[in-house]
């Protein structure tokens, strides 16, 4: 800008100067001329007078008259010329023989009784202001000015106009520059904020005190900028709060344009499409899975119209929710998806299907054999050993209702707990010894040996009754899984601070394919064993929860035909928190 306005500027002074002086040079040389002709005139006028000696002698008298003019510092050139354009008479000293009829001063005198022209003497080879006066039927009386007066002015006219300009221009380059100077300080602050506004510093203000337009206008951008920082604080603010939520949510989010880029996707967008290393500016592209939510968002840029669906992928039968819709408002065809992983909500409702399915199953067979027998009962008189048969039915059916009921009441009460109110310090060796002495008589009908093998310094923070319960029912199990003069091995072994019991059994195995499903509700390995020992299926999801309860958890190892060990881990007390049993 400062340069454009130091050549801007100069170009007017040059402008302004050149016309100036060409006004000025114009004028001058008319005056010259004025004064040319009247000086021209008032000789023409006196040589009029004297046309008797002019007639008889033109050389004598234009050279009288010449010498004449040139005593009284009049430098004037006196030409006679006859009708036929011959020169008769002449003040200067050389020999004319030119015809002068078609001169211009003379055709115009011929013409019009005088004449004028200005030209360069062919005779002289100077430049000489020409005036003709016409005697009419007689001869031509020719006066002539040199103009090198006049040249001479006139270049020392543009001489001083070159140097003024110079000499403006210089003037011109040093004001303009000292007031552009003062006047680009504000603009190139301006600049410099408006600049490093755009590269995302909005804290960038003018700085400075300025009282005219210019000071307005940094004032207008400064609160411009101010605005601008603050909208942008508050946008990126609720920009950190949204983004937040996304990358907080357990649904993937992802966007991506028409021409499938990644617009934007959340980190469990990445873990549920298995897309680690997805970022924005990536390609959609990959999986089955990837391409299905590709086609569906697609789908959706062409409709713009949200639509949702189910996706079936394997492996392991995952199961997924997509939510599609075109994204209003922007320059560039895009469309947003919402992924839900659906997989363990679909095994639940299908499992809360099968326990239902179960639970009905398990309290049908029970009430079936009560009211056959019942209906038996009433149809005839029975005699003593059959009525007692179908009393001994009665009696095992509405046992076996009780303990599937009571096993229900027990796994929905550890299910709903959050803690126990009844633990205390429980020594895990006296507890297992409880249960085998308990269980012990079983284990003898069934012809199996029962081990005991424990570490009677391990304590843990426990109701005794939920302990009972748990290891009964795994010690129970394994006597019940067992083979005739098989053996259930019980240990309690220390593991850093953890306390893990293992029962150990030498029976049927369990095949690895039902690991997963083994503490499931109502789920059962054998079912025709399971029933024919009068099981409720309940026993192990009993044992998991309890596990869970005390902060502990279940494994279990097994082999077909060599039987299965269960291993439960519960953390110890610290020697702190139980006296008791450091004193021990």
């Amino acid at each position: 800008m400062k340069k454009k306005l130091m050549l801007s500027n100069a170009a007017i002074i040059i402008v302004g100067f050149a016309a100036a002086f060409l006004l000025a040079g114009f004028e001058i040389q008319q005056q010259y001329y004025k004064e040319f002709t009247r000086r021209l005139d008032t000789a023409l006028s006196i040589l009029s007078t004297q046309t008797e000696e002019i007639r008889r002698n033109p050389e004598a008298a234009a050279t009288a008259v010449g010498v004449q003019l040139k005593q009284s510092d009049q430098e004037m050139r006196i030409s006679i010329i006859d009708l036929n354009g011959k020169v008769t008479g002449d003040s200067a000293d050389t020999e004319i023989n030119q015809n002068h009829s078609n001169r211009p001063e003379i055709l115009q005198a011929r013409e019009k009784g005088r004449g004028y022209d200005t030209r360069v003497s062919t005779s002289l080879n100077e430049q000489y202001y020409y005036e003709a006066l016409y005697v009419p039927d007689q001869f031509f009386i020719r006066a002539a000015l040199p103009t090198r007066d006049l040249d001479d002015i006139l270049e020392k006219l543009w001489t001083i106009a070159a140097l003024s300009m110079l000499f403006g221009i210089a003037i011109v380059f040093l004001v303009t520059g000292i007031l552009v100077c003062r006047m680009a300080e504000p603009l190139n602050r301006l600049t410099e904020s408006a600049k490093r506004i755009s590269e995302g510093d909005y804290s960038s203000r003018v700085k400075g005190n300025y009282k005219d337009e210019i000071g307005e206008l940094a004032c207008s951008f400064n609160r411009m900028a101010e605005n601008t920082e603050a909208a942008f604080s508050q946008l990126t603010a609720k920009q950190n709060q949204l983004e937040g939520v996304l990358q907080g949510m357990d649904d993937g989010v992802l966007a991506v344009n028409k021409e499938n880029q990644i617009l934007f996707l959340n980190h469990s967008a990445r873990k549920l499409l298995d897309r680690l290393s997805f970022k924005e500016g990536s390609t959609f592209e990959g999986s089955l899975l990837i391409g299905k939510i590709a086609g569906l968002m697609k789908q959706a840029m062409d409709s713009s119209k949200a639509e949702k669906e189910t996706i079936m992928v394997s492996p392991g039968d995952k199961q997924f929710t997509v939510y599609v819709s075109p994204i209003a408002g922007q320059k560039q065809e895009s469309a947003l998806a919402v992924i839900t992983d659906v997989t363990l909500m679909h095994k639940l409702e299908q499992m809360r299907s099968e326990f239902v399915a179960n639970v009905t199953h398990e309290l049908k067979t029970p009430l079936t054999s009560i009211s056959g027998s019942i209906e038996l009962l009433k149809s005839a008189d029975r005699d003593e050993g059959t009525r007692r048969y179908f009393y001994d039915v009665l009696d095992i059916e509405t046992e076996r209702l009780r303990r599937l009921i009571d096993d229900m009441l027990a796994l929905s009460q550890i299910e709903n707990a959050r803690e126990d109110p009844s633990v205390c310090s429980c020594n895990l060796a006296e507890e297992l010894k409880q249960c085998v002495d308990r269980l012990l008589p079983m284990a003898q009908k069934s012809n199996v040996a029962l081990v005991l093998d424990v570490d009677r310094s391990l304590f843990v923070s426990a109701s005794p009754t939920r302990l009972q319960q748990l290891f009964g029912n795994l010690i129970e199990n394994a006597i019940k899984y067992n083979k005739p003069g098989g053996s259930v091995t019980v240990t309690l072994r220390r593991q850093k601070q953890t306390a893990v019991i293992s029962v150990k059994d030498t029976g049927i195995g369990i095949a690895p394919e039902h690991f997963d499903r083994l503490f499931e509700r109502f789920y059962r390995v054998d079912t025709s064993r399971s029933r024919e020992i009068g099981g409720t299926g309940l026993g192990l999801s009993i044992v998991k929860h309890l596990a869970a309860l005390y902060g502990g958890e279940v494994g279990v190892e097994s082999e077909i035909g060599k039987g299965s060990n269960f291993m439960v881990r519960l953390p110890l007390l610290s020697a702190k928190a139980n006296p008791e049993g450091s004193a021990q």
